[in-house]
């Protein structure tokens, strides 16, 4: 027997930008997958369902993964989340630098971003 299986996403702050999101769940390689609809691309290799959107912000904030395929509805668990984000979900910024001893300023730079170790739905 199948499930009937609706992903959505709905990015709630549009001031984020996620890039290069993967949502991954197990889904048998025995019997048929059928997609129906899927908002990016996927993949479905080695039990494993990777659905991928390169970019998620204001312009791309909602989207849909459906499909049919053998299971039961638990067996469609866990979910996991991948995404990066070219800044942190809080607006941190280093202000300065100064030298430990002197204290004087020191010129730099700074690069930020957030990248998911682990994000997941069981």
């Amino acid at each position: 027997r199948g499930c009937d299986v609706n992903i959505e996403y709905e990015l709630q702050d549009t001031s984020l930008e996620l890039y290069n999101v993967t949502i991954s769940l197990p889904v048998s390689s025995q019997g048929g997958l059928n997609v129906a609809q899927c908002d990016g691309s996927y993949e479905h290799s080695q039990g494993q369902l990777q659905w991928t959107i390169p970019l998620i912000d204001k312009t791309n904030s909602q989207g849909t993964l459906e499909f049919t395929a053998p299971g039961s509805p638990d067996s469609f668990y866990p979910v996991n989340v991948y995404f990066t984000m070219n800044s942190p979900f809080c607006n941190i910024r280093v202000k300065g630098v100064s030298h430990a001893e002197s204290e004087q300023p020191v010129h730099f730079s700074s690069e930020c971003s957030a990248i998911t170790e682990q994000y997941t739905v069981e």
